[in-house]
Order: structure tokens, then C-alpha cells, then sequence
């Protein structure tokens, strides 16, 4: 799924400065995000877990299951981020089943590097 294109005209868009924290650990999750521009790291009690760019998505983890967020993102340069409610990420869902695909495949490649990582 293209979700540059789908979020291209979408009202809800932040910008952050370089540098500048999307979330924090703990923190509780409103929001998922799609970035349209720039790069963001995501760390883990100071780790480095990967990094998205134009085109990724994250937050989406805690949003889902109403948790608290599990890890840090920081902007690493200007960064343009549609902004996601979780009313807006189920009506998404529910009318475009290749973004709710796009998302288990994002979470599952994200399974796939925790268990890397956790297995060293």
C-alpha cells in the first residue's frame, strides 16, 4: 500500500525539528504516525532498534492494543508526520483492508527483529 499517497492530503500533520521526541517510553499512545518527510529512531531504553523514513509508520503497536508506548522515537532530522486517532486508524481499517495488511505486515517484521535481537 502506498500510504504516502493515501495520507497525502490528510488534515492531521505535525512537524518536528530535529532532534525533536514523537514519543517516550511510557508515554500513553493517542496516536500512530505515518511519516511523510524525514526519519525518525526508534531506541528502547537507550538501544537502537531501526530507524522508519518517508513511508513508515510507527506507534501503531500501542495504539492497537491500548497500551502504553514501549519505545522512544526521535526525529534524527526535520520530520512531516500524519497524525492517527484510534478512531481514525479503525475507520481506516475497516474501509481499506490493504492498510490493515500494510500494518500486521509491519508488526510482524517487527516480531521478526525482537526475536533477533532477543536470541543475539
Amino acid at each position: 500500500m502506498d500510504l504516502l499517497n493515501y495520507f497525502s492530503d490528510w488534515d492531521d500533520v505535525v512537524e518536528f525539528k530535529k532532534k525533536s521526541q514523537l514519543f517516550h517510553e511510557l508515554d500513553e499512545a493517542d496516536y500512530m504516525f505515518v511519516i511523510l518527510s524525514g526519519e525518525v529512531e526508534v531506541t528502547l531504553r537507550g538501544e537502537p532498534l531501526g530507524a522508519e523514513i518517508e513511508g513508515g509508520v510507527i506507534g501503531e503497536m500501542a495504539l492497537i492494543n491500548n497500551a502504553r508506548r514501549s519505545a522512544t522515537a526521535v526525529a534524527l532530522k526535520k520530520t512531516r508526520v500524519a497524525r492517527v486517532d484510534r478512531e481514525n486508524f479503525r475507520r481506516i481499517v475497516r474501509d481499506n483492508p490493504d492498510f490493515a495488511l500494510h500494518i500486521m505486515a509491519v508488526m510482524a517484521n517487527r516480531l521478526r527483529v525482537a526475536d533477533q535481537i532477543i536470541a543475539g
